[in-house]
């Protein structure tokens, strides 16, 4: 017989009819949220669904609307606008008032954004080397100068090359490269990485002349599955990464140190870009932790001038 498995409750509910899922999850004494009352607009009843996907009815018109809008991936659907037409396997969402409060749609304030997917993207983690000596050496207004001055301009090529500035870290920049989608993560994260060095020599002709320092950045690029969605309270959410690649990019920054290099980027970004960019030696560099040895490669340039890229 088909059937509806709902967890984290561990209830199976017999279909022996096509049904609403939350209608049957209701009858069968699941606490399943449903503010709204089952009129898609709080999302309460969000669900994920874990088998089953084809068994299930297309998105109605005011699911598509809150599916868009809080960019659900395929598989979490509104139990309130779903009918099951065979077995289905799902999860409950939304389990406490914590949950609750968190999840509803319906009046002023609410998260907005999305829920956490994986996405394949590029990540690029900038600092700035010797930033320390420099905001010890001089007045608290020409250290924020500066940085934003090349922060400006750094962001700059991380838009023109199609990738979003994650997060601003003290002197560092995360940025990351095809969470939208976007073709060729790598590439454009390199692309962008060579133009951010372009805008640090810059700075360095400036910096120097000005205040008599050096300005120079370390930069690292690896490619992967990341985790993207809104995180934070609610007052201060905002759309962000996680993962390894995160910090696999962080770490590379990090090694540009010891191995003498400004940009080091992991093993997949070359084999996806080698034909158009230029790639110096390659280490074996051991990483915090990451068990064994990471094989890195420092960027040179691009083989072709950006325009015919």
């Amino acid at each position: 017989m088909s059937e509806v498995f709902v967890s984290p409750d561990e209830v199976s509910i017999p279909l022996v009819q096509p049904a609403n899922l939350l209608e049957m999850a209701i009858e069968a004494g699941v606490a399943i949220a449903h503010l709204c009352g089952g009129r898609a607009r709080c999302s309460t009843c969000r669900v994920r669904i874990v088998e089953g996907l084809d068994a299930l009815t297309e998105r109605t018109d005011e699911e598509a609307a809150m599916a868009a809008k809080l960019d659900f991936p395929s598989e979490v659907r509104l139990a309130c606008q779903t009918q099951a037409n065979d077995s289905v396997r799902l999860w409950r969402l939304v389990l406490d008032k914590i949950d609750v409060e968190m999840a509803s749609q319906l009046g002023e304030g609410h998260y907005a954004g999305p829920v956490g997917r994986e996405v394949q993207a590029a990540v690029m983690f900038v600092d700035v080397a010797g930033f320390t000596a420099m905001s010890e050496a001089l007045p608290a207004y020409d250290v924020v100068h500066i940085l934003n001055r090349f922060f400006n301009r750094a962001g700059d090529a991380v838009d023109s090359n199609s990738g979003r500035v994650d997060n601003y870290m003290g002197d560092g920049l995360l940025a990351v490269f095809g969470v939208d989608g976007e073709d060729d993560p790598a590439f454009s994260a390199v692309k962008a990485g060579l133009e951010v060095l372009a805008v640090a020599a810059d700075m360095h002709d400036y910096v120097s002349r000005i205040y008599g320092c050096a300005f120079e950045v370390r930069i690292g690029v690896s490619l992967g599955e990341v985790i993207f969605g809104l995180m934070g309270a609610e007052s201060s959410a905002r759309e962000t990464v996680l993962g390894d690649v995160v910090n696999t990019a962080s770490r590379l920054e990090s090694a540009n140190k010891t191995t003498g290099t400004s940009m080091l980027v992991t093993e997949d970004v070359h084999a996806g870009t080698m034909d158009r960019v230029e790639y110096g030696r390659q280490f074996e560099l051991e990483l915090a932790g990451k068990d064994g040895h990471v094989v890195a490669h420092a960027v040179i340039g691009l083989t072709v001038p950006s325009s015919e890229t």
